[in-house]
């Protein structure tokens, strides 16, 4: 693991003990987890469906999908200790799992969904800290079996904070032709200064009609 990664690792640590259970533990005070989360919504209707959460946080995902009476088969992974402890005790009904930033993405699920992991540089340099980023990606989405949901930081801002990692709905489409996948959707409605890509694995093409063969 990189200096940059073992940081960031320490930078959640070290604010899930100030803050406890909270939005601020995750570096984004304002919230707006529910927002994010809209973007799965479609995905998760069929009960059993099976959700990774990478980058699982504080379990807010699962408090959603649970709130929302979706019968999910839910799994969270994260590279914070305290993080999973956190959600293990809060939720024992759920599967929680540790995981290092460079290890092994295992099993297979229908739904695989990441929030925020990827807003931080994990690299000094930012052509590197890009490069993890996508291969990440592409190890998520070897993982699911129906569609990957991953959200981003923006670059249509006029403000950056120091360390934060931003993408363009563009480099991200140009990314996801060469390495997912044809049929994909970027969202910017959500919130202003975020987007979300959701990328489906069947892509498969009906001819002579040119169009995608989905039910």
């Amino acid at each position: 693991m990189t200096d940059r990664l073992d940081y960031i690792k320490s930078l959640y640590g070290a604010s899930y003990r100030t803050y406890g259970d909270s939005p601020s533990s995750l570096l984004t005070p304002k919230g707006r987890n529910e927002i994010r989360f809209r973007a799965i919504d479609p995905f998760v209707i069929d009960a059993g469906t099976r959700v990774l959460d990478y980058g699982c946080g504080l379990g807010y995902l699962y408090k959603y999908l649970h709130m929302r009476g979706q019968q999910v088969d839910y799994t969270g992974y994260d590279i914070v200790p305290d993080f999973v402890q956190a959600c293990a005790e809060k939720y024992p009904e759920a599967s929680f799992k540790q995981i290092d930033a460079l290890g092994e993405i295992a099993g297979e699920f229908d739904v695989v969904f990441a929030s925020g992991v990827f807003n931080l540089r994990t690299h000094s340099d930012a052509a590197d800290s890009k490069a993890y980023a996508f291969d990440r990606i592409s190890a998520l989405f070897a993982q699911a079996q129906k569609v990957l949901v991953c959200d981003f930081p923006s670059a249509f801002v006029d403000f950056e904070q120091s360390g934060a990692q931003h993408f363009s709905p563009g480099e991200i489409a140009e990314f996801c032709y060469r390495r997912l996948g044809r049929r994909f959707q970027v969202r910017h409605d959500l919130l202003p200064y975020e987007f979300t890509l959701i990328v489906w694995r069947d892509d498969a093409i009906k001819r002579p009609d040119n169009v995608f063969a989905v039910d």
